[in-house]
């Protein structure tokens, strides 16, 4: 124990931090947590100076995360969720929760969004999120739904489509006004000087599609000369991008959101189908039961209201 109270801050400024990152807002965070903003600014100015280090950052308005922040926002997520397993795991505490997982950029963009909207309807129940990349953990057995990205086939689930993978390059708005772009030019061809900074993640899997995959598939070969970043997880490129720090590819359906409130800007450039997409999947030795289905016929619902114009371009 002494351990961790040496190596460790305080638990409550990580979730203060946690919410803050998350909702890119102090103000947002506070009302989620239920606390004034003078008190989400001072358990984070607790968590940096504990740490040393910025977290945070402020562009005019606008609030940023540094790329230290980034990894710890990404980290605690992570490490709240594992606790959180933990925690249901004990007997008598988790028996009547839902198990549901997801991978780390579903689960940041699109679902814990709509698991909160879940949790305000009549039929709200306790949710157990499990975020993991690896497929392995996704398919647990002892998860009672899960969000896959697929070719639709996975022995031993019932999967159900849920949103399609179509992807384009997207940036933050100050990062394109920086390079002097007008609205509607064209990529790559508008950029005649020095080329911008790809943010890049490493492709695990034959399905996934970085952008060696999309110039291939949009006849755009000089973009592998261009500079790349390699960011460890896909979620961490959409979470560079939100930062100004370069340009990454986009998923329409994930980021509809950061879209639509002008946080991304699709740029004029090719769309392109990966050929897999999400599933809502359950195991078929599990089936939908009573306290499950509710959950289930919401996510797809709330896929179904999606918008169904794809982003225009900037």
């Amino acid at each position: 124990m002494q351990k961790y109270r040496r190596s460790l801050p305080a638990l409550d400024a990580l979730l203060f931090f946690e919410a803050a990152a998350r909702r890119m807002s102090f103000t947002a965070a506070a009302a989620e947590l239920f606390v004034t903003q003078a008190a989400v600014s001072k358990r984070i100015r607790q968590l940096e100076q504990f740490l040393g280090i910025p977290l945070f950052r402020r562009d005019g308005r606008r609030l940023e995360l540094t790329p230290e922040g980034t990894q710890l926002r990404d980290n605690a997520v992570m490490a709240f969720d594992y606790l959180e397993t933990a925690i249901r795991a004990l007997p008598g505490t988790g028996g009547s929760a839902i198990r549901i997982a997801a991978n780390s950029a579903v689960s940041l963009f699109w679902l814990q969004p709509r698991l909160r909207k879940f949790g305000l309807g009549d039929t709200a129940c306790a949710i157990n999120l499990v975020t993991s990349d690896g497929l392995a953990d996704q398919l647990s057995a002892e998860n009672d739904i899960a969000i896959v990205y697929s070719d639709g086939r996975i022995d031993g689930w019932t999967l159900t489509p849920l949103l399609a993978e179509r992807l384009l390059p997207v940036a933050a708005p100050g990062f394109i006004e920086q390079a002097g772009l007008p609205a509607g030019a064209g990529f790559p061809d508008a950029w005649t000087g020095a080329p911008p900074l790809l943010l890049d993640f490493p492709r695990l899997a034959p399905d996934w599609t970085n952008w060696a995959v999309w110039s291939k598939r949009c006849n755009l070969p000089e973009l592998d000369r261009w500079p790349r970043r390699k960011c460890a997880t896909y979620a961490q490129t959409i979470g560079a991008a939100l930062q100004g720090h370069g340009i990454a590819l986009g998923s329409t359906a994930l980021l509809a959101a950061e879209l639509a409130a002008g946080d991304l800007v699709a740029l004029n450039a090719p769309m392109v189908e990966s050929g897999s997409r999400y599933y809502l999947a359950y195991p078929e030795k599990k089936a939908l039961g009573p306290l499950v289905k509710p959950l289930f016929d919401f996510l797809m619902a709330e896929a179904d209201e999606a918008p169904s114009n794809e982003p225009g371009p900037q």
